[in-house]
């Protein structure tokens, strides 16, 4: 007697009487429907198709009898391979959780950090010789129902000498540091007016304690200047100084990066550098004087002052604490030549009074109120006071122009966000893998159990009960690899900073550099609507890797299964 074919209990005529195997085979209908809901591309199709099959295992599992779930325990605990998908979903639903956390919180922390280091609108100087007229701008800005504040700032470019022991280019801000506190956060990143004292705030275990200390901080953020912090005797005794037409102890107090000083973090992740004798080290600055309409400079209009560290400020962004110094407005306005000065008009000869000027405004907009509505309402008020001048012959330079502090940084914002996209994309198809892992042992599983599926039918079991064994089986496995994953994830995220010192203690390694990624911390949070969304499509996924086998399973015919050897 010829022996039969053990493929032919998977073929599709003798289980047309069958409800779930009829609807397991029709392809066309379920392609046409899904082209009825014009979805964008295949990933979607996949995830849809994985959805749906999903909701039927948690309702087969739901109304099923118990001996599915018996059945689906009894293969988790003895089929050991089964075991290497659910790692395979754990590890790709951790890896996938570990990129999307960290690029992300790349990006939170390069928009918190821009955000926190200009106003929410800034209107800014095209030329270095800025524009004049901001006083009476900012004092009409503030007038306006949506700006809570407006302070002004002035950037340029200048050297730096470092007690003869360093020089470097390095680009020069002047601040009124008393109202800069208005518009941004950089009182915040001063370590001695703030940062020592939130830190011990934050080391503080004590509630009591840990309020007080905050309640100094916050102190002496409201409170900030550029005053010495040495008595005026400690800077006259400074050899190199002797020969200075002035007293030391008049010198004003910059506030330089504190990576410009040396400052910075080691490997092993402790902060070295802020010496005690910085603050007596004089630092010469030379800027020079960039006059509205000239296309050139004049040597004459180099200017030389000496100051004294009064305090260093680490924002976590790399460029900034490598590249900036901080001194008092009205002295860098004073040395640029931009305050307002007496001129003889060439054409008639006659003195005018030439207004100060300044290089940006930054601008506070009050809370909850529309960003490019309050951005409009600076637009207008620029506008304003331009044409006023204008008509009396006296803005003749180039206006400014007014970004939100989102445009201003686009380029690094876009970058990153299209950097976070590619990553998660990338490290998303790697991921495929964990899907193709459990089709291969569910299929596995599905032809190594073949008699066994024949005995469940022969007993009753119907098609769809059969398929919501393995579907329910790609569900547990889908469940607990994800979860796992997410705790996993969780933990190196967590102590992603700790993991990355003890590496650099150990092998001596940074990967982290913060000359590369700008910041000198790598970003430790998760988001969770990103898991909300990264835990269910593994979940899918799984399921979706358990879908063909299961209805293979379920179009096995009783007689040939239990004739198979």
């Amino acid at each position: 007697m010829e022996r039969p074919n053990p493929h032919e209990g998977t073929r599709r005529v003798p289980l047309q009487q069958d409800q779930w195997s009829r609807e397991g085979t029709r392809r066309v209908p379920v392609q046409r429907k899904i082209e009825r809901m014009h979805l964008p591309d295949p990933f979607t199709d996949i995830v849809l198709i994985g959805a749906i099959a999903t909701c039927v295992a948690v309702y087969l599992l739901v109304t099923g009898p118990k001996v599915l779930t018996v059945l689906i325990l009894k293969y988790l605990r003895r089929r050991r391979i089964a075991w290497v998908s659910l790692a395979a979903v754990m590890l790709c639903t951790m890896m996938v959780l570990v990129v999307i956390s960290v690029m992300g919180g790349w990006l939170d922390m390069f928009e918190h950090s821009f955000q926190g280091l200009t106003g929410d609108i800034v209107v800014e100087s095209q030329t270095l010789s800025g524009f004049p007229y901001y006083q009476e701008m900012m004092d009409r800005m503030q007038r306006q129902p949506g700006i809570e504040a407006a302070v002004p700032t002035i950037h340029t470019f200048g050297i730096i000498n470092i007690g003869n022991l360093a020089s470097a280019g390095v680009q020069v801000m002047g601040l009124p540091i008393n109202q800069i506190g208005k518009v941004n956060r950089f009182p915040e990143s001063l370590y001695s007016q703030y940062q020592q004292f939130s830190d011990d705030a934050k080391a503080a275990k004590d509630p009591a304690e840990k309020a007080k200390l905050m309640q100094e901080a916050d102190a002496h953020k409201a409170h900030l200047s550029f005053k010495l912090p040495l008595p005026a005797d400690a800077y006259r005794h400074d050899p190199a100084l002797q020969k200075v037409n002035a007293d030391p102890a008049t010198f004003p107090g910059m506030i330089p990066g504190s990576a410009i000083i040396g400052i910075h973090r080691q490997s092993n992740g402790e902060t070295t550098g802020r010496d005690p004798f910085l603050y007596l080290t004089p630092v010469k600055l030379t800027t020079i004087a960039i006059h509205p309409g000239e296309m050139g400079v004049n040597e004459r209009d180099k200017n030389e002052t000496i100051y004294w560290i009064a305090d260093d400020s680490h924002t976590g962004l790399w460029q900034y604490d490598n590249n900036f110094v901080y001194v008092p407005f009205d002295e860098l306005q004073r040395d640029l030549q931009m305050t307002a000065q007496e001129s003889v008009d060439l054409r008639t000869n006659l003195t005018r009074i030439e207004p100060a000027r300044t290089s940006e405004i930054h601008v506070r907009v009050k809370p909850n109120y529309d960003l490019n509505k309050a951005k409009q309402e600076v637009v207008d008020v620029v506008n304003s006071v331009l044409a006023e001048h204008r008509a009396n012959g006296e803005a003749t330079f180039r206006p400014p122009d007014v970004q939100t502090w989102r445009e201003k940084q686009h380029i690094w914002i876009d970058a990153i966000s299209n950097e976070k996209l590619l990553t998660v994309f990338l490290f998303g198809i790697i991921s495929l893998v964990a899907v193709f892992l459990v089709f291969c042992i569910f299929y596995m599983i599905v032809m190594e159990k073949t008699k066994d599926i024949g005995i469940i039918k022969s007993v009753g079991a119907t098609s769809s009960g059969v398929a919501g064994i393995f579907l329910g089986y790609g569900l547990v496995i889908g469940l607990v690899g994800s979860l796992m994953g997410l705790l996993c994830s969780f933990l190196i995220v967590h102590y992603i900073n700790e993991l990355h010192t003890e590496l650099g203690r150990l092998f001596g390694i940074q990967i982290w550099n913060p000359e590369v990624y700008v910041f000198d911390k790598i970003p430790n949070t998760m988001n969770w609507r990103d898991i909300a969304i990264i835990v269910p499509i593994a979940i899918v996924s799984s399921v979706f890797g358990a879908l063909y086998p299961a209805m293979r399973a379920a179009k096995m015919h009783p007689v040939e299964s239990l004739r198979w050897e």
